[in-house]
Order: C-alpha cells, then structure tokens, then sequence
C-alpha cells in the first residue's frame, strides 16, 4: 500500500506541474495572439498627418500673392494693384505714379525688409501715365 501512495502521489505532483505548465502556454499563446491582433490593427490604421492638409491645384487665381513669415510681417508682395497715387503736373495734366512700379496693371514684385520699406521692386522703372 506503501507504493501505492507513493506513485499516486508521484503522478499528483506530475499533474500539478503539467497544469502550471499549461497555464504558462496558454498565458504566452494568449500575449502572442493579442501582440498579433494589435500588430495588424496598427498595420490597418491609417498614418497620423504631422503635416497640415496640403490643398493642390492646377490653377490658382488672384488679384495678390502676399508672402509672409510666422510673425505676420509681410516680406515679399506679387500685385497687379500696387498702391498708385494720383499727381498733377505744373501742364494741368493728372499722371499716375507708384512707388518704384512700371506700369499700372502689369504684375510687380516688391520686397521688404524688417521696417515694411521696399527693398527692391520688379519692375524697377518709375514711369508717368497719363490718367484716363
């Protein structure tokens, strides 16, 4: 009766060390299959944007381009409508004239510095025209 107890006892303890071993396997099975699951849904979704939505176009249209830095302070300005005064001439005659401009209604591009005076202006010839 003596090895009875004993083998039974033997086969106990066996069966308690291959159900701690099955509980590790299904732990590890159970951590593998969520790591896989996770790993797809990540595959699945789609890549977060760090860059704002760029808006692409064939054709742009506008009376101004304004180009200006993160301070707001305007640095560079392509126009058709560049601020044009009104003169009289000593004739009686009313010219138009822009500050460093060619013609009226043609496009110039101004640059400016840090204190909003033009640096340089294209095109770079004042001319007089006769108002209409």
């Amino acid at each position: 009766m003596n090895s009875t107890n004993s083998e039974i006892q033997i086969l106990a303890v066996r069966v308690e060390r291959l159900e701690a071993q099955n509980r590790r396997w299904k732990l590890i099975s159970a951590l593998f299959a969520l790591s896989g699951v996770s790993l797809v849904l990540m595959g699945a979704k789609p890549a977060d944007r760090i860059d704002p939505p760029m808006v692409r176009a064939s054709t742009v249209e506008a009376q101004e381009f304004i180009l200006k830095n993160e301070t707001g302070h305007i640095c560079a300005r392509l126009s058709l409508n560049l601020p044009i005064k009104t003169v009289k001439q000593p004739n009686g005659r009313m010219y138009l004239i822009g500050p460093n401009q060619g013609i009226p209604g043609q496009a110039a591009l101004q640059f400016y510095d840090d204190k909003g005076d033009v640096l340089w202006t294209v095109p770079s010839m004042t001319q007089f025209l006769p108002a209409k």
